[in-house]
Order: C-alpha cells, then sequence, then structure tokens
C-alpha cells in the first residue's frame, strides 16, 4: 500500500481520483480547506482529511510529513470555469500556489509529484494534437496552466523528485458541473426544453471521468515522468452527443442548432493523441461514450 497525499479532492476530477486511490487499495491523505464542499466524497471511506488554508504553512508540513506520503498529486485549482478563464488570480494565485505544492511534497518526503494540466494549454489547434505539439494557449488559464506545467516540473527536478504533469481533455461523468455542455443538455431535455446551440460541428474528445481517474494514477503508479495527454484519443462532434443524448431521453424534441453563433475564437477541433501514456502505463479508457452518457442519464 502507497501513501497519497492530494489536493482538490472535492472536486469533478479529484473526487474521482480518491475513489481510485481508496478503491485500489491506497491510503490517501485529502488536503482540504475548511470551507471545501465536501458533497463529492462524502460517500468514500478510508481516507484521511488535513484541513490548511495556505500549502507552505509550517503546521501542515509538519502534520502532513507525520503520515511520510510516498507521493503528492495536485489537483487543486483556483478558476475551472469558462467565466474565470482571463483572471488575473489564474497566474497570480495558482502558479505560486502549484509550486508550493511541489515543495510541500519534498519537504514531506515525497519520490513523485504529479500535476494535473489542461488541453487549454494547446490553445486553439483544430487538429489531434501530440505531447510535442506546439503550446499556444489563448486565456489566461491556459496560460498559467503551462507557465506552472514547466516550473513546476523544473523545481521538481531541481529538488530530485520525480514529476509529472497530465493535460487532461474534456471529461465528462456523474457528478459534473450542471452548466457544462453534456450536463446542460441532459437537463434541458429532461424538462421537455429546447436546447438553444451553435450549430454544433465541433470535434471535441470526451473522456469519461473514472477513466480519467485510472489515467492519472496509471502515471503516479508506474512513477513516469513528464508530461502526458489524457482523453479517450478519438474526437465526436458535438452535434453527435446531442443526438445520442436525445435517443435515451426523448427523440422527438427539437434542438434549435445554429441560435448561437461561434465565438470569435472557437475551437472546432479538440483531440488528444494518447500514445504516449497509452504506451508507457498500458492504460486504456473503458468507457465509451454511449455508455458513459446512459450512466448519466440514469441518474440525472
Amino acid at each position: 500500500m502507497t501513501k497519497i497525499a492530494l489536493t482538490g479532492a472535492t472536486g469533478f476530477i479529484g473526487s474521482a481520483v480518491l475513489k481510485q486511490l481508496v478503491s485500489d487499495g491506497h491510503e490517501a491523505v485529502v488536503l482540504l480547506r475548511n470551507e471545501s464542499n465536501q458533497e463529492r466524497i462524502k460517500g468514500v471511506a478510508k481516507y484521511q482529511t488535513i484541513y490548511y488554508q495556505n500549502l507552505d504553512q509550517n503546521e501542515l508540513k509538519e502534520t502532513l510529513a507525520a503520515y511520510n506520503p510516498d507521493a503528492f498529486i495536485h489537483i487543486a485549482w483556483k478558476g475551472v470555469g469558462g467565466n474565470d478563464r482571463n483572471e488575473p488570480f489564474q497566474i497570480t494565485q495558482n502558479l505560486p500556489f502549484t509550486l508550493h505544492s511541489v515543495e510541500l511534497a519534498h519537504a514531506v518526503g515525497c519520490r513523485h509529484w504529479v500535476g494535473i494540466g489542461s488541453q487549454a494549454e494547446y490553445g486553439n489547434p483544430n487538429h489531434k494534437v501530440a505531447e510535442t505539439a506546439p503550446t499556444l494557449p489563448t486565456t489566461l488559464y491556459g496560460k498559467a496552466k503551462l507557465a506552472s506545467c514547466w516550473a513546476a516540473l523544473g523545481l521538481s527536478e531541481s529538488l530530485n523528485m520525480k514529476g509529472s504533469w497530465i493535460r487532461v481533455f474534456s471529461t465528462y461523468g456523474i457528478g459534473d458541473e450542471p452548466s457544462w455542455f453534456i450536463p446542460y443538455i441532459i437537463s434541458e431535455l429532461k424538462k421537455g426544453k429546447t436546447p438553444k446551440l451553435t450549430k454544433c460541428e465541433q470535434l471535441w474528445d470526451y473522456l469519461y471521468v473514472d477513466d480519467a481517474a485510472r489515467a492519472i494514477v496509471s502515471v503516479l503508479y508506474k512513477e513516469m515522468p513528464g508530461i502526458f495527454n489524457i482523453g479517450s484519443g478519438q474526437a465526436i462532434s458535438l452535434k453527435s452527443v446531442v443526438e445520442l443524448i436525445k435517443q435515451n431521453i426523448n427523440p422527438d424534441i427539437k434542438v434549435d442548432y445554429g441560435a448561437v453563433p461561434y465565438r470569435s475564437d472557437q475551437v472546432m477541433h479538440l483531440e488528444a493523441d494518447t500514445s504516449k501514456i497509452r504506451q508507457l502505463t498500458g492504460w486504456t479508457p473503458e468507457v465509451n461514450i454511449e455508455e458513459g452518457l446512459k450512466r448519466i442519464i440514469a441518474v440525472s
């Protein structure tokens, strides 16, 4: 059994990672702020909790060191919603926060630090991207993630600690934020309403959140340093996603495609080349889009 410290465990991806760690028999030490909403993890058993306000607190270092963690997964991030994507705190708060997590991991004796990045680091490539693709983020969120990637990996290396950065493409699943695309469509159709959408020609790479969690821990378990993309590896049009949801709720409901114009910076093709993580860890997705949507609809 491995002891793993974890931030961001109350979030959508973080809660799935916590559940995966516990299911795999590891001892998870969850770092939480007092104001954290623990709804997503209230049914999870067998994990330890440490409350904190800042990751650079000496008291936190002493408390966490007592657990003697082997690895540290940093998922917490301020401002993942669309309205926050260009707020200055993306850089002024999240970058030092990430570096403090690396310093904390080293201070308590961790061998491996893992951070969570985003497809936003690639900007608007409009084609399938590997980890070697140019990184041209268009938002402060993407720029902050990219800056955190290189700063954290550089700091980890200087501290003789393995560092990994996992760029997550579009995730979906039970417990997702209600305002995101798939939950919004399901909610509107279940109410019998007509969603007003763009033409939905965009091609996006959707990965079920449980598969995302398995991908993240696979990098940890194999102790693989470096940058990794995680996604399904296959893009699907948003219109196809909407039509799949319709088929499972009410095929007769009308959808107003084209009622909303595309943004000037609209990303039309987001797709991850996942060859690297598959080859180095053996991870592959298990839940296809059809099955994933059925699971969400069943509990919505």
